[in-house]
Order: C-alpha cells, then structure tokens, then sequence
C-alpha cells in the first residue's frame, strides 16, 4: 500500500514520450504524452532521475519552438527513528510553442500496509500534438473529456510569441460540457481547468495591434471556471475557499447562520505551547494545564466567573494525542490525509478531520480486521454524541459548523459548505489579533481561545497569549439544500452605473463598506449558451474611516462605482456624497451611465446631458464569449461634429465625454513590474486620444484656464489632421504669455543663510518656524521661547530676542491653518467640510481663507475663496479680488502671494515651485529656482514682495535643509 499526497493543484503525471507509437493518425515526431501516474512506490523509483524529449511543432508560421517535456525524481530515504517513510518526488514541466509552461508536481510515500488511506484514482494521461498545422491536447482515460484544438493566428509584434485561438469544432464539443454539473463532468472540467486556466496556453497579455481577434483561450479559461463553480455548488461543496460568503456577497445576509457572541473576558496568561492539549473542557469548566510542573491543573467557572483551585491533571478520555506515526485508531496509527491533525475523536476506531482549503469534514475510521482505512461523510448523531462526551473542541451547533479562528470564520460541516465571518463586535474588539486554539465547550454554550498577547510584552523576553472566554449562541437555522451563488444577481436594466449618489444611512467611521452588485446582461448576437454578461458594483464607506473626531463631514460618504465587461473593458468613477441628498456632489453633469446592445455592438452614454457623443463600440466576437473591442467610425465622427461647434452645451458634451473614458483609464490598476493591459483601453483606440487632447486644448481656450499646459500637441499623422491640432496648437501658443519673473536675473542670486530642522509648512500652523516681521525674516529657535531674525538689507542675523516681542503678524489667523487636505477647516466659528482637492492657500480673515482647487489637475490649480457669513447661513464659495489678496500679503508674516496678482503653488511631485495668476484669467509658469540637484519647498514672499524665502533639500545624502533667501525682481 502506498500513500500520496498532491500539494495545491500540482498534478501527477509521469511523463513519457510518443516518439516510439508511429502510427497513420500520429507521426512520431508530432507529439508528447503525460501518462497516468505511478501506482506504487517501486514504479515512482524505478523511473529515470532526469529527462528531457523534445517533439517537433509544424504551425505554419515558420520556425516554431518544440513541444518539450522535462522530468525529475528525488528519492528520499526512509528515517525509521523519526517514523518518516521513504518518499519521491516527481516534476514535471511541459514548454508549449506560445512559450506557456505547465508544472506539475507529486509524491509517492513508501508506507507499512494499513496504515495510510488508499490512493485515489491515478491522473489520467494528456497527450499533445501538433497535426495538420494546428495544436491538439486531448485528456485519455476520462470517458467525458472533449479534445481541444487550438489554431494559430499569428505572431505577437510585442511578444513574439505564437498566439492561438479556440477553434470553433473544440467549441461545439466543449459547450454542451460547461452546461453539465455531473460526476464525470465535474473530472472533466478540473482537468481541464488545470490545463486551460493555470496556463496552457498563454494569454494575450499585451494588445497586438496586427491581431485583432479576442482572446478564445482566455474566454475558454472564464467559461472552466464558471462551470467548474456551479458544478461545486450543485455537489453542496463550497465554491469560496479563501473569503466568508458575507463577504464576498453581502446582499446574501439572509443566508447567514444566527450566530451570536459575547463580551470577551480575559481571564489570564498564558506562554506559547507546541501541544495544544494544555487547554480543555471539564464538567463544564474551561480547564488549563500549570505549565511550570505540567501535573496539576486550574479550572474556571464561565457562569461563576471565577477560578478554582489547583488539582492532578484530569483530561478525561478521547485524546487526540497525534504522534510522529499518526493519529491511534484500533492497534495501529494511521497517517492523517494531508497531514491535517484530527478535530474531534468519535471512537476508538473513527476521528473528525476538517480541511481548511476545501472547507470539508471526513471521518477516517478503520475496520475491525486488518482492512485499509477508508474515508467517508460524517453523520449528524455520531457528531452530536461525540461533542458531548469530548473535551472541547472547534465544532458547535451539535456539530453542524467548526470555527475557523485564525481566519475569524465559521464554516459548515456538512453539505451544503459554506463559511461566513465571525463578528465579534466592533474593530476595537479583536480586529487584527491573532487567535489560535479555539475550543468550544461540549454544550455547545462558551467558547475560550488564545489572542495574541498586547503589542506592549511581544517583545518581552516571555511572551505571553491571553486567555479569552466568551459565550456563544446560535439561533435557529435551517440549511438550504444548496446554498445561494455569491454571484452578483442577474438584472436587466440599461443603466449600469447609476449617478453617485447615496440615499441610504449615514455612515459612522467604524461602520463596515456598504456593497451593491449586479450582472447586467447584453445581447451581442453571441451563442445563447455563453451569456455575455456585465458587473456593475458600489462600495460605499465611510468618508474618513479613520478619524471618530471629523465631526463636519456629518452623513459625507465615499463611492466607488465599477463597471467591468468582458475583453477587459471596465470604467471606475470615485465620488463623493451627503447621505439622504439626491444631489451628486460631483455636479449635476455626472448622470446615470446607460448602456444599449446591438448585434456586435455596444453603446455608452451618461444621461442628462445634452448631445453626448455616445461611446459606441464593435465587438469581436470569437468562441466562448469573448470580444476584442474597437471603436466604432461613428464615435469619432460625433466627436468631429461637436468640436466644430464653439458653444456652451458642445463643450459640456465634450467634457462629459472625456470624464467618461478617465473612468476606462482610472481602472488600469498595474502592479509594480506589470505590463498593462492594453485591451478594452478606450483612449488607445482610434483617434480618441488625440480627440481628448483637442477637448482639454478648446475648454482650455474656451474658459481661459491654463492653455500653456496643452501647447505640445501632437501635429503630424492622420487623427492630428482629422482634428485640425496644428491650427489649434497655433492658437494656444498666441494665448500663452511669457513668464512675468525674469528667471534669468534671479539665477545664482540666492544666497544660504541657515538652517532648519524640518521643513516649514506653508500658509504656517499654530507654531510657525519661520515668518516675515518688519522686513525681516524671523526664526524661531528649538526651544520655541526665542527667535533671530535676519535683515535682508544688512545681510546679517539680529540677536536672540524672545518671541513675544517679535510674534507672528495677526497670529489670530494661525489657528485656521492647522488643516490637512479632506479634513475639517475651522473657519468663523465652525468646522468646514472640504474636500481633499482643496488646499488651504492663504486666510483672508477670521471668515474666509483662499483655497487652491486641484481638482482640474495638479498643474492647473483654480483659486476660490471659502467664506462663512455671520449668521447660520451656508457657506458660500466665491472668486478672489484683486484687492483683498493685495491687502492680505502686506499685512501678513509672509505667504505665497506676490503682489497680489500671483501666487506660488506647490504641485506634488515637482521639485521646484510654479507660479499662477491668482485671479482668472488663470495661468501656471514653472519657476526653477534651483538646479535638479535640489527639491525646493516653503517658497514664501516678504510682505513687500522683494524677497522669496524657501528652504532648499539636497536629493541626495546627506539630505541638507537649507534656509534660502532670493531678490525678486519687479513684476511689470
């Protein structure tokens, strides 16, 4: 007899060779074969340590890579003194002509005879080949497996490699399999998920331009996965292996097991232990076993709360003590399947196992001969009897769920399987703590584990864990027979992502994400057997889930709406709302977006706005359900239509339109070192991008907002022609003016004067570090009680001298700049909500402060004034005059205002300053104050404005913080 264990989805195949089976239907040299793996132990040694075959791979497109296959096998010899058996190890590594590997791995387990479970049934073989230019893999021995026949296509331009696509015989075969739920099918459709989805062959990562046609494989691969799961959930398994149900699906709360627990109490201490058996339940006491002696043993009354005294260790029977051999049953010890210790003993001969990867509970029990072990289902009584004479254990509810405590889950444990969250109160109850050993008394009524000790004594010399108790109820329940898919629900409406606005509950900051989902179907003309089918999803949160004191942004909510279609095609809008207000406060311009299916086509728009050029696209429909999306000519003629018109509602059309592909660009969430995926990218198609360059360039124009942004434009080829950027580029270059500093009078006029300790912050908080006094520049000094203040004129420091001969001018605006972008501004005797695109510039007055509006772009900041009035009324958002801003940066202690007709504003991720014209019509000019080998930051004018001070960082060690003084040249 021999034991085996296959790891993840590593399969066994032992590999072989056709190049010996010449025959009329396969040529020698047109294959390789993975046959079934090794029953015994003795095969597994038997085989070769290393080999490598190769087989020819004719494709018609040349010179192609061969199919290969590699083999290892490491033999490890047997430990008799540890009870370690003799093992081998089998890799195997199929390379396929698209450069796709397949890996495999298994062991064999040299063991005694009745000590480990039978093997299951062996892998079958899988057989590859190249014949009549195209590539074939059939799975043997599994009587319901279809051949697929995959067809080249051509040769990526971005990766060079062969690319294939399903040919449309291996569809018609492979359909009526993904519509089954069947034993025999379920084989089928693991096996060849493993093949498919986990890598044979490649998909297409990168857009190739010359290759129009949609990823088959990859919709092949969707479709395994779709059947795969449904076949799961009709077996009463359980789909989600790694997520809660509730979840995943939090629309699906009425499935949910009335689950109920108590307050935690800790009721002591105790050191970390490599055996779990110092824990226990005893006639309805929680017992612990006294580690300094491991003889005697304390137990405590749950009901009484208390402790009682110290008695000999009394565990009671049905130990389930797991040695190096395995798990006692009957006279022998039997290995555990996968190596899982057992959960509960259910006699002398039979124990509970629970695997936490498939969320599934087996009994391993033993004959009365000398019969192999065997496995089977748990039944409900044997469970229920065995609680109640155990001494604690994970399961409760008369043994119908387990708990999961290092995942914070329970699941099910018989079919129907599934798991749901554990909520034990709020984040601040056991959020992210560690818990482990579990242990449920035999009635089922507490439960005690161990959390991780408080972060204070993790790194004392002997940490400890705390011993939590906590009671626990569950209500009444009755399983489904089958639980209820965690698919979003299938709706029918056009509207697939509604205007963000939120009409549900105000949400506290501890409140848990509220989740929306649906699948919106499409009629694209494909095989009604493959649905092609839309997601649409709303997360709604709390506006700052980490700060319980924001007491300003009362009912304010953060969305996030996504739309994902197949081919890659998917749009994110972020947003921000008032609970219970119908308004968006996005503007009234951001609708529903809608959509309409043709026959190979689809169509988006955002409704409510008049003349919005719908985003139609063309699909390319290939087997499966899968598309290759390109933009239809009558997009881009819509497009050419509204920008030939100069008015208001064109212009809002537009605009809408470009805020619409954004979402497509939003959703492009690459890892670091990813290649991006190109399919479904909107502004990649046609001429769009070159459209929306020529959208931002004419509202740029339009509005007089920052046109030397948009005066590169891209000129040449055939889309810049359609559009006319050359004309356009000519205007933005005559309504773009010179920078008003003399940039060339100021370089190498900077001088070094001192020092600081940390970059100041600009306008200053309620401690400034540095400010403008009389002419000078003051600098308060690391005690906080005195200043030195340098006279530009005299170029030299003053004395020491206390800072409250020389504060801050008008420190009364001081506490209103103590603000983070998104946070509440106080402001006139309340707290203002702002968002997190407005910057605090400069405070006008106890009731108005100048803000910068980024939400145009870091590099186009617009500058509004927020103002409280006297009485209760709204706050009201206005532009700045002229005159008021001339006023405030005299009577300052220095700010980012120049004469008040500009301002230095601070984009991130730029290294130096730029300037702006403070009042429309708005323009922005980099300022390069310093060489590339600096980061300027603070940049502040003297109230005259004939001086700019601003601290200088080296960008490479060591990093100095250097105080730097500069003359201003008049502004004409």
């Amino acid at each position: 007899m021999h034991f085996r264990t296959v790891r993840g989805w590593c399969l066994g195949l032992l590999l072989t060779v056709s190049a010996t089976r010449a025959s009329a239907a396969e040529p020698p040299s047109q294959g390789v074969v993975l046959a079934a793996e090794p029953r015994t132990f003795a095969e597994a040694k038997a085989l070769p340590p290393k080999l490598t075959e190769s087989a020819a791979c004719d494709l018609g497109l040349g010179k192609t890579p061969d199919l290969i296959v590699s083999q290892t096998v490491d033999v490890t010899q047997a430990l008799p003194d540890f009870c370690r058996p003799a093992e081998a190890v089998i890799t195997q590594k199929l390379s396929l002509p698209d450069g796709s590997h397949v890996e495999r791995r298994f062991r064999v387990v040299d063991d005694a005879p009745g000590t480990q479970l039978p093997p299951p049934p062996p892998r079958p073989r899988i057989r590859v080949r190249c014949d009549a230019r195209r590539l074939e893999l059939s799975v043997e021995g599994v009587p319901e497996s279809p051949s697929l026949t995959l067809e080249p296509i051509g040769i990526g331009v971005t990766s060079g490699s062969v690319k294939f696509r399903v040919s449309r015989d291996s569809e018609a075969r492979f359909l009526p399999l993904l519509a089954r739920d069947d034993a025999g099918a379920r084989r089928a459709l693991e096996e060849w998920d493993f093949l498919v989805g986990k890598g044979v062959p490649s998909r297409m990562y990168v857009r190739d331009a010359n290759l129009p046609e949609a990823d088959s494989v990859a919709g092949l691969a969707v479709a395994l996965e779709r059947a795969r799961n449904r076949a799961t959930l009709a077996a009463g398994e359980d789909v989600e292996q790694y997520s809660p149900r509730d979840v995943l699906a939090p629309d699906l709360e009425g499935d949910r097991p009335p689950l109920k627990t108590g307050a935690p109490e800790t009721i002591g201490e105790v050191q970390p232990s490599e055996s779990d058996s110092d824990l226990f339940w005893r006639q309805g006491r929680l017992c612990v076993v006294q580690q300094d002696t491991g003889k005697r043993m304390r137990c405590y009354d749950p009901m009484a709360r208390r402790w009682g005294k110290a008695v000999p260790v009394d565990r009671g029977d049905g130990s389930l003590r797991m040695g190096r051999c395995g798990v006692p049953l009957g006279t022998r010890n039997v290995r555990p399947p996968g190596g899982f210790p057992p959960e509960l003993r259910l006699s002398s001969r039979a124990v509970l196992f629970w695997t936490g990867g498939v969320h599934g509970a087996q009994v391993m029990e033993v004959p009365d001969g000398d019969g192999p072990p065997r496995l089977r289902a748990p039944e409900a009584e044997e469970l229920k009897k065995a609680m109640l004479a155990s001494t604690g254990s994970r399961l409760f509810g008369e043994g119908r769920f387990i708990l999961d405590e290092d995942r914070k889950q329970f699941c099910s444990v018989r079919k129907p399987l599934g798991c749901w969250s554990l909520r034990w109160g709020g984040q601040e109850d056991e959020g992210a703590n560690q818990l482990s050993e579990a242990r449920v008394s035999p009635d089922g009524r507490w439960i005690a584990y161990l959390r991780d000790a408080p972060p204070s004594k993790v790194d004392s010399d002997e940490r400890t864990l705390s011993l939590v108790v906590r009671s626990l109820e569950l209500g009444p329940y009755v399983a489904p027979r089958v639980l209820a898919s965690t698919e979003a629900p299938l709706a029918r409406t056009d509207v697939v992502m509604p205007k963000p606005v939120w009409d549900g509950p105000a949400l506290k900051w501890d409140d848990n994400d509220r989740l929306d989902r649906a699948r919106i179907s499409c009629d694209l003309g494909q095989d009604p057997r493959i649905p092609f089918e839309m997601e649409t999803q709303r997360i709604v949160s709390p506006y700052d889930p980490l700060s319980p004191a924001d007491n300003c942004h009362g009912g304010w909510v953060k969305l996030r709406q996504e739309l994902t279609a197949p081919g890659n095609l998917k749009f994110v809008r972020y947003a921000t709302a008032i609970a219970g207000d119908s308004r968006s406060l996005e503007g009234e311009v951001e609708g529903d977006v809608k959509m309409r299916c043709q026959p190979g086509r689809m169509s988006l728009w955002v409704d409510g706005v008049p003349d919005f050029p719908a985003l139609t696209l063309t699909a390319n429909m290939g087997a499966f359900g899968a598309v290759r999306w390109a933009l239809a000519q009558e997009t881009e003629a819509r497009l050419q239509a509204l920008l030939a018109r100069d008015d208001a509602s064109a212009r809002e059309a537009l605009e809408a339109f470009a805020r619409l592909v954004k979402w497509n660009e939003d959703s492009r969430e690459v890892s670091y070192g990813k290649t991006p995926n190109e399919d479904g990218r909107i502004s990649r198609m046609g001429c769009v991008s070159t459209a929306l360059e020529a959208i931002a360039a004419r509202r740029a124009l339009a509005d007089g907002v920052h046109p030397e942004l948009h005066g590169s434009l891209k000129t040449d080829g055939a889309c810049a022609e359609r559009y006319g950027m050359r004309a356009l580029q000519q205007r933005l270059h005559a309504a773009t003016l010179p920078l008003p500093l003399r940039v060339g009078e100021m370089k190498g006029r900077a001088e070094v004067i001192g020092r600081v300790e940390s970059v100041p912050s600009i306008p200053p908080e309620r401690g400034p570090q540095v400010y403008w006094r009389d002419g000078t520049l003051c600098q308060v000094q690391p005690d906080g009680a005195q200043v030195r203040c340098y006279d530009p004129a005299a170029r030299k420091w003053g004395p020491l001298v206390n800072k409250q001969d020389r504060p801050f001018p008008r420190e009364e605006l001081l506490q209103k700049s103590e603000y983070h972008p998104g946070a509440c501004y106080p402001m006139g005797g309340r707290s203002v909500p702002v968002s997190e695109q407005l910057r605090d510039v400069l405070p006008l007055s106890p009731r108005a402060s100048l803000f910068a509006d980024t939400s145009p772009g870091e590099l186009a900041p617009e500058f509004k004034v927020l103002e409280v009035p006297g009485d209760a009324g709204p706050v009201r958002t206005r532009a700045p005059t002229a005159e008021e801003l001339v006023l405030a940066a005299r009577a300052g202690g220095g700010s980012a205002l120049l004469e008040g007709r500009f301002l230095l504003h601070a984009p991130k991720n730029e290294r130096s300053p730029w300037l702006c014209t403070a009042v429309r019509p708005w323009r922005c000019w980099s300022l390069d104050l310093e060489s590339e080998a600096y980061a300027v930051f603070a940049a502040m004018a003297s109230p005259d404005g004939r001086w700019l001070s601003y601290v200088r960082v080296a960008r490479q060690k060591p990093y100095i913080e250097e105080l730097m003084l500069l003359p201003l040249p008049p502004i004409p």
